[in-house]
């Protein structure tokens, strides 16, 4: 290991399992500017006095990869480098050499990236996600408020992208689509900025979601009072699902506030809902569908691909 990478392995705090994977992504004059503005924000004008202008391309190269962050003040542009963790994910999720690795070097991204937001949810004292309902399947649309509408958090976003979702980019369980995750915000800049993601507008992000709801995945928002991104989920692939239901964290993903109401005269037991929950809400009882309400995240999955609408998503007593 030369000395460079040995200090970015130090300085990042690098896992052992990783460690000789990093010489895939960075070569040894990006690992030089990164351990150089590991520490802090550095402005430009001084790095092009500290490095040549071969180095200083670098810069703006490692900023249009995410690897680096870029901050004006003043009129000057001051960069420093982002985390290993948000290094790692820039990677896995945008560069095609990740596609190209052998399954047991994925392996170890798969840990970490695993691992990193196991860790996040774990220290979170509320759900990390929260699930959004599918608005056409509810009961009584007057029941709607923001809090609970995908469409109001695309209006009103300042700018919308669209990406890979980085679940299925890691771990590839599955066919679903990728390219589906909405970032809003400030956050839909930095990926369109980068060429990382693509510019879309209001109409385009509900075209997104419609399709995906046809595929079965689940809309999720990050939980907080102003989120940046919008994701379409699966159960085999996303952490946040797996982690919920192979490992009983409830601070991974929160309901939607509404839940799943089956009218039995118009129910036919075709049990399609059944197939299409991916919380183990639905249940199979001697011939006849049962709906465990403490089970149910308010998706509305179950509902939208039921073909007798014998299904509805009705508010929770609890958010009245």
């Amino acid at each position: 290991m030369n000395k460079d990478l040995s200090l970015f392995v130090k300085k990042f705090k690098v896992p052992k399992s990783l460690g000789n994977s990093i010489k895939r992504f960075l070569n040894e004059e990006e690992l030089i500017i990164l351990n150089h503005l590991a520490d802090k924000e550095r402005k430009l004008s001084l790095l092009k006095s500290q490095f040549s202008p071969a180095k200083i391309s670098l810069v703006e190269s490692l900023h249009k990869k995410g690897y680096l962050i870029k901050v004006s003040k003043d009129g000057e542009n001051y960069y420093r480098s982002n985390t290993f963790e948000q290094i790692v994910k820039r990677f896995v999720n945008h560069d095609p050499e990740y596609e190209e690795l052998p399954e047991e070097e994925k392996i170890h991204f798969q840990e970490f990236i695993s691992g990193m937001y196991l860790k996040k949810m774990m220290a979170s004292e509320k759900p990390v996600y929260r699930v959004l309902p599918i608005e056409e399947t509810i009961e009584d649309k007057r029941q709607l408020i923001p809090y609970h509408q995908a469409i109001h958090y695309l209006q009103n976003s300042s700018e919308l992208a669209v990406i890979d979702c980085i679940c299925r980019t890691t771990f590839s369980k599955c066919n679903k689509p990728r390219k589906v995750c909405l970032a809003l915000g400030e956050q839909a800049t930095f990926f369109i900025e980068r060429g990382l993601g693509e510019k879309i507008d209001i109409q385009e992000g509900l075209e997104i979601l419609d399709m995906v709801e046809k595929k079965g995945l689940v809309h999720s928002i990050n939980n907080q009072d102003d989120p940046n991104f919008l994701c379409n989920c699966c159960e085999c692939c996303c952490v946040f699902v797996q982690a919920l239901k192979k490992r009983g964290i409830f601070t991974s993903m929160g309901e939607s506030g509404f839940m799943a109401s089956l009218d039995k005269e118009l129910c036919d037991q075709c049990a399609i809902c059944l197939d299409k929950c991916i919380f183990g809400a639905i249940s199979d009882e001697e011939g006849s569908l049962e709906f465990d309400e403490g089970k149910c995240f308010g998706c509305g999955l179950c509902a939208y691909n039921c073909p007798q609408k014998a299904v509805k998503l009705v508010l929770k007593e609890s958010d009245n």
